[in-house]
């Protein structure tokens, strides 16, 4: 049995929301943020999208999960933002900047889970 590859886009964003589940939790605790654990998620954020993007683009047809690419394009953007102001600003971040990032993957990873399971 072949795996598409959007089922593998799907499978390393399964692997990335573990470990951003893991630093969530360390953030709501109060507890410093590892930077392994942070560069963990975003190069397996990283590979999950770029599995998307390609395979998006060579698609022969028009079903292209357009939803799911835009809310990991907001994702991405929300986590390369809270990195900057955590790790570059050196400020304390809100407690809604990581809600924020995490239901953006969230509704991603749904609706990429949609597509990936109704085609």
């Amino acid at each position: 049995m072949e795996i598409h590859a959007f089922t593998w886009s799907l499978i390393f964003f399964g692997i990335t929301a573990c470990l951003g589940l893991y630093m969530l939790s360390r953030f709501f605790q109060g507890l410093k943020r590892q930077n392994a654990v942070m560069i963990l998620h975003g190069m397996g954020a990283a590979v999950g999208i770029a599995i998307l993007f390609y395979y998006s683009a060579a698609e022969l047809n028009s079903e292209v999960p357009y939803p799911s690419i835009f809310f990991f394009i907001l994702a991405v953007f929300g986590g390369l933002f809270m990195a900057f102001w955590d790790k570059i600003a050196k400020r304390k971040m809100p407690k809604y900047f990581p809600l924020i990032h995490a239901g953006a993957a969230v509704a991603g990873f749904v609706t990429l889970a949609y597509y990936v399971f109704t085609h």
